[in-house]
């Protein structure tokens, strides 16, 4: 099958490298893991990549070249690229501005199909749970595997966040966006039978030293001071004088799965070193870091009139995986604060669909990390950063 995307190449703009990490770079192992019931292990499989979890949640799914998923129109490549290595169809289904599936669009998308829709997958953006029970209802109604993608959300065998994981026959979850680790994604089955179709392969002895090796390296990279916060009004006086000079941003047809999906990976384990860490490290630190800083980010741009959080409230059982911030003008804006070294993530390549929502956030929602490495001068040198690079007019930037 072949999907048409949009593409954005920022090689023209000559972006620095962000000057924080955008995912954990520190271990913290100073306290015993805040564990809860756990996982069984006899429904687990552990993978280098969530997105080699979920393409063997389809493959156990029966997705196939006959078949098609239904998958949201907001999305990361990496959700869509195991499909595609399937050969299967996949079918986009519209969002409302929340990020909750709109069941019109998937009624009329299911009746639509000219291939049968083998499974559905449902995804807990931002680390914020859904209530999929009506989903759930919906896919049994139609004899489709509902599979819930967790990678947003901290579930590992230590801690599931509430609510997640309730509804899916597959449970997808990537560990290595919550730890400073160099690896790492997670497949649950609750029907456990299903293990014995994965095998998986362990990693070579050279990719165990290269992945300490990137452990480490994380842990030493140049820090934030309060001499960068003093500066950030000089270096945006600088960056602001001129226009920026914009990416390119075309439509472009793919045959099957972007470059990002390695075949050759799909069933490699992960490394031995992060599993350590994952299961060695302080899950009630990284829960409380990541909503303090969270809380931080809401106050900070609260009073911010060209832009606003997606989600301005967090619920105490939710354990964030980003701050997500909507601009009302990413050009300039998302220039500027990719000059300024701001570590900023969006979903600029996706594929094209009639959703509306998809669209719109795809240039204007911004990912911005909250995660429990970060030192007290890198949140404050962040916040001050977007802050003032918010308050500079975009009128008459093209």
């Amino acid at each position: 099958m072949s999907l048409d995307y949009w593409v954005f190449d920022p090689s023209n703009c000559e972006f620095p490298k962000p000057r924080v990490s955008i995912l954990p770079s520190t271990l913290d192992c100073s306290a015993s893991p805040n564990r809860n019931q756990e996982l069984s292990d006899i429904g687990l499989r552990h993978f280098s990549r969530g997105r080699y979890a979920l393409g063997e949640a389809y493959r156990l799914a029966g997705l196939d070249k006959q078949g098609a998923l239904l998958a949201p129109a907001y999305h990361c490549v990496t959700m869509l690229d195991p499909a595609l290595a399937l050969g299967a169809e996949v079918r986009l289904y519209s969002l409302r501005s929340d990020l909750m599936p709109d069941r019109d669009s998937l009624d009329q998308i299911c009746a639509q199909s000219d291939k049968p829709v083998k499974a559905l997958l449902a995804t807990h953006f931002f680390g914020f749970v859904r209530d999929f029970s009506w989903l759930k209802q919906w896919c049994d109604e139609k004899g489709i595997v509902l599979i819930e993608d967790c990678s947003h959300v901290l579930f590992v065998e230590q801690y599931q966040a509430s609510g997640a994981g309730l509804y899916g026959k597959f449970i997808a979850s990537s560990p290595y966006k919550f730890f400073s680790c160099a690896d790492g994604g997670l497949l649950y089955m609750p029907e456990a039978s299903f293990v014995d179709r994965l095998p998986t392969m362990s990693a070579g002895f050279l990719a165990e030293l290269r992945g300490i090796k990137s452990i480490i390296e994380k842990s030493r990279l140049p820090k934030i001071s309060t001499d960068d916060i003093d500066m950030i009004d000089r270096q945006l006086e600088s960056i602001t004088a001129t226009a920026p000079t914009p990416g390119s941003d075309q439509p472009t047809g793919r045959l099957a799965q972007s470059i990002q999906y390695s075949l050759a990976s799909a069933r490699m384990a992960p490394l031995r070193s992060s599993r350590w860490v994952v299961s060695h490290s302080s899950v009630k630190n990284n829960i409380t870091r990541r909503q303090e800083n969270y809380r931080r980010w809401i106050q900070a741009l609260s009073d911010m009139h060209n832009c606003h959080g997606l989600y301005p409230e967090i619920p105490s059982n939710v354990v964030p995986y980003m701050f997500p911030l909507y601009l009302d003008t990413p050009m300039p804006h998302f220039y500027w604060l990719k000059q300024l070294g701001v570590p900023v993530w969006r979903w600029d390549e996706m594929a094209i669909s009639n959703c509306p929502v998809a669209a719109d956030y795809r240039l204007h929602l911004l990912h911005l990390p909250c995660h429990q490495s970060l030192s007290e001068d890198e949140m404050a040198w962040m916040l001050a950063a977007v802050r003032k690079t918010l308050a500079v007019p975009a009128a008459g930037v093209q």
